[in-house]
This record gives C-alpha cells, sequence and structure tokens, in this order.
C-alpha cells in the first residue's frame, strides 16, 4: 500500500545532524563532479541549465550533451523515487535510497578520470537526486541538502522573524530556523571545500570523501527506522 501523505518520505523530519551531512555530501558531489567531469554540475542542475542555454546561443554543439547528461539522470532519478514512493513504506524508500546513493558512489570512485564524462554524470546525477527527492525536512523546516539557494532564502526569513518585535514564539521558530539552515549552508560549503581539494589530489577516489557521512545517515536510518 503506498504511504499516507504525512507519512510520505518528503514529509518525514531528520535529524539536524543528518541534514548537515547530507549537505556536506551534496557539496562534495558538485565540486568533485565539476572539477573532474567537464564543468557540469551533479545536483545544481539550474547551472546545468545555464550552461545548457549558453552552448545552445553559441552553438556549442561539443557541450551541449554534456549538459544534457546530468538533466536526463536527474529527472531519471526524481521519477525512480517517486515510482517507488507509491510502492514502499516510507522507511524502505529512504533506506534503499541512501544504500543506493552509497555503493553507487564507492563503485564509481573506482573509475579512472578517462571513463567518459557523459556516462559518468549521468550515473551520479541519478543516484544524487534520490536523496533530494527524499530527505527534504530538518525538524520543523524544510530544506535542500544538494543546493543553497532555497535553504539561504528561508535561512534569512527565519533571521528576520528572529529579530523583529513580535511574539516570543515567532521569535524563538525564526531563530530555529535560521540556525538550523545556517548550519547546513555552511556544511554545504565545507563540503564543496573538501570535494574542490580532493577532487585534483585523487581523482573519483575524491567521491569515497561521502561515504563516512553517507554511512552516518544511513546507520541513524537502521537504527530509528520510524
Amino acid at each position: 500500500m503506498p504511504p499516507s501523505d504525512p507519512q510520505s518520505p518528503q514529509n518525514q523530519s531528520n535529524p539536524l545532524v543528518a541534514a548537515m551531512l547530507l549537505a556536506a555530501t551534496g557539496g562534495m558531489l558538485d565540486a568533485i563532479v565539476y572539477l573532474n567531469h567537464g564543468h557540469v554540475f551533479a545536483n545544481a542542475m539550474t547551472g546545468n541549465v545555464i550552461f545548457l542555454g549558453i552552448a545552445i546561443i553559441g552553438r556549442d554543439w561539443a557541450t551541449i550533451v554534456p549538459h544534457l547528461a546530468p538533466l536526463v539522470g536527474f529527472l531519471a532519478g526524481v521519477a525512480a523515487s517517486k515510482h517507488m514512493r507509491t510502492r514502499l513504506s516510507e522507511g524502505a524508500v529512504l533506506r534503499i535510497g541512501l544504500t543506493s546513493e552509497t555503493i553507487a558512489l564507492f563503485l564509481i570512485g573506482w573509475l579512472p578520470l578517462t571513463f567518459p564524462h557523459m556516462a559518468f554524470t549521468l550515473i551520479t546525477a541519478f543516484v544524487s537526486a534520490f536523496q533530494v527527492s527524499i530527505y527534504r525536512r530538518v525538524e520543523r523546516f524544510t530544506f535542500n541538502s544538494t543546493f543553497v539557494t532555497g535553504n539561504l532564502r528561508d535561512m534569512t526569513d527565519g533571521l528576520y522573524d528572529a529579530l523583529r518585535p513580535t511574539s516570543p514564539e515567532v521569535r524563538e521558530k525564526g531563530l530555529a530556523q535560521a540556525t538550523d539552515l545556517g548550519l547546513i549552508c555552511l556544511c554545504f560549503l565545507a563540503g564543496a571545500v573538501i570535494g574542490a581539494w580532493a577532487a585534483p589530489r585523487f581523482g573519483n577516489r575524491a567521491l569515497w570523501f561521502t561515504e563516512p557521512l553517507l554511512l552516518a545517515v544511513l546507520l541513524h536510518r537502521l537504527r530509528h527506522p520510524s
């Protein structure tokens, strides 16, 4: 039976530490894939669409298809995640999605840098889409673990509420929102810094830096399935 809306994965709250680890993973993936695989993003589809538009206007046919590959992988991953959510419990979807990402990143970390960029970015975007599709809430707030635009917006909204003269409840919630999302944004930045440092030194094996973070989140999910 498909899960009801309140119990669907995107409505399930995740601990702040798990959200921070996933954000660091998202930053790492984008930095590593961008630097090592043709200057496309694993997660930031907005950037890929912009690069695609620039390539189309410049009639740079050699870069149009490479920028399409991660978009195709991302859309396929979102569709696969949606398909799973209509047939499995929320706990099963969370565990399967995170396990799939962990295994896939470990395996493609063995690939040489000469492996075709389009295939590499398609695979990475596909498994990353599970993370962005499934993990959408931290405590009381929505968040995104693979890009920061919405997180920065909501962090600023929360900070504004925390500072303006209003009810204590609104200020308390605003401060919690600004703190949680601010920490998530900082972790995304830290992940990007680590990924940028690791990519030229370790090649595709730099992806293995995400493994301890993903395993920690997966272990927490296995220990606390509800």
